[in-house]
């Protein structure tokens, strides 16, 4: 995020190498939430990198861990509640 905000407009290479971080990421997580049996495990995905990429950003800027504990909570709901989907469709 960093890396982009600062370079990512003048920097194809940086550029591209941000963007390649992110699928990475969205990739396995998509992946974690698949076998999670989520019901959209690409949108679960999204949902989850919104919330990692909102917690450095509010954390960086704060100085205050305390975004990064908020969106854990946050993604342990929608966890628990693809898996409650899940469980309610068996």
């Amino acid at each position: 995020i960093n890396s982009f905000g600062e370079l990512g407009a003048t920097s194809d290479g940086v550029a591209r190498a941000a963007r390649d971080h992110k699928r990475a990421v969205r990739d396995q997580l998509t992946d974690l939430t698949r076998e999670l049996g989520a019901g959209d495990p690409s949108a679960l995905a999204e949902q989850l990198v919104l919330l990692i990429d909102g917690a450095i950003t509010a954390a960086a800027i704060s100085g205050d861990p305390a975004p990064a504990r908020h969106a854990r909570t946050a993604a342990e709901t929608l966890v628990t509640a693809a898996a409650a989907a899940r469980a309610a469709q068996a």
